[in-house]
């Protein structure tokens, strides 16, 4: 349910505007971001954000008549094989799509990583429909997933069985988005050697996705612009090569109770309000 919300949310603010070319809106769906790791992020805000800076294999959008449908996102076509054993084999042909620096994801990275127990995500059982995903929860070893790329551009998952919402719900959920593996290491590595020039007085060390104005990202926003606990902005990516339909510039504005969101919607600071006060 949490997360059907956040992409009814996302669908809501994403079908402004036209073209790219569209007003500036300004939204506020809760505080400040306080987890904006994909296989950690549970808060509808945070999952609203993340579903304008990355795209999953498929994405849901409007279906015309008040519902939502599933449609393509980084993958361009889709086809499934059922196998002797029962299981049934999904082969994801993806886009040649490029990231914020140019550069291409890894969603076999970011599945194994979601899957992986060390990493203890509350998410992670969206996998286990999965071939394989029993054995990494018992063996840590992650390599036994069934999701693997046979190019650059194919992704092939192995499911214990037939599956239709895992197309729906599993393809399109923020946990399962495409990270970018060296990106990651290069930001823990930072991470580990500030913690240890800072071992006299140890610290928590800041997450990988701390920089926000640094973050590279595939969907169709990347950010522009961050103030602390104030607002989020985000520009159109020059970069995204799916189809567009929302405003050139997106900002969230952070609020962290109902009430608070109401001010700023009242004092026309906002156009959208993701919460509400109960009155």
């Amino acid at each position: 349910a949490l997360f059907l919300a956040a992409a009814l949310l996302a669908l809501s603010l994403t079908g402004c505007g036209g073209s790219g070319e569209g007003p500036a809106l300004s939204v506020c769906v809760g505080g400040a971001p306080e987890e904006l790791d994909p296989i950690y992020a549970t808060e509808t805000a945070d999952q609203t954000v993340l579903v304008h800076l990355y795209e999953n294999l498929m994405r849901k959008t409007g279906d015309g008549s008040g519902g939502t449908t599933v449609t393509n996102g980084a993958a361009k076509s889709v086809s499934t094989e059922e196998n002797a054993d029962g299981t049934v084999t999904w082969t994801f042909k993806l886009r040649k799509a490029e990231w914020s620096d140019g550069r291409a994801g890894d969603f076999v990275f970011a599945w194994q990583r979601l899957a992986d127990p060390a990493n203890d995500s509350p998410s992670a059982s969206l996998l286990s429909v999965v071939a394989g995903y029993d054995a990494v929860r018992e063996t840590g070893d992650v390599s036994l997933l069934q999701v693997t790329a046979e190019d650059d551009s194919t992704l092939v998952v192995v499911l214990n069985g037939k599956f239709d919402w895992f197309l729906t719900e599993v393809c399109t959920a923020p946990a399962t988005m495409p990270l970018r593996q060296d990106l990651l290491q290069e930001e823990t590595a930072a991470a580990d050697g500030e913690t240890a020039e800072a071992a006299a007085e140890p610290a928590e060390a800041a997450p990988w996705w701390n920089d926000l104005t640094g973050l590279v990202t595939n969907g169709p926003y990347q950010v522009s612009g961050y103030e602390a606990g104030e607002a989020l902005t985000l520009e159109a990516s020059e970069t995204y090569r799916n189809s567009f339909s929302g405003p050139q510039t997106l900002t969230f504005r952070f609020a962290e109770t109902a009430e608070a969101g109401q001010d700023l919607y009242d004092a026309g600071e906002v156009d959208f309000l993701g919460i509400l006060p109960a009155e």
